[in-house]
């Protein structure tokens, strides 16, 4: 078991046609990210198990708001 005040860290690859615009998502957020080629790498931190699903929570409703618009976009395109 983990002690309270100990450092968790997690870390997310996602695999993306659009890896620059997802990581531009999460530019207010305080979550470390790199690009490597077709994907984005994520890593969050946090004192408590609290905090860190916090921030897993918001960092995944930035991604995923990101995503949707994104995809809108290309559905637009289709439409023309």
């Amino acid at each position: 078991m983990i002690p309270k005040s100990d450092l968790r860290t997690v870390m997310v690859q996602i695999n993306s046609v659009q890896p620059l615009s997802l990581r531009d998502s999460l530019a207010t957020e305080p979550f470390e990210t790199e690009i490597m080629k077709r994907s984005l790498k994520c890593s969050i931190s946090a004192n408590s198990t609290v905090d860190l699903r916090a921030r897993w929570n918001s960092m995944m409703r930035s991604l995923i708001g990101s995503e949707e618009a994104l995809m809108s976009g290309l559905h637009t395109g289709m439409d023309e």
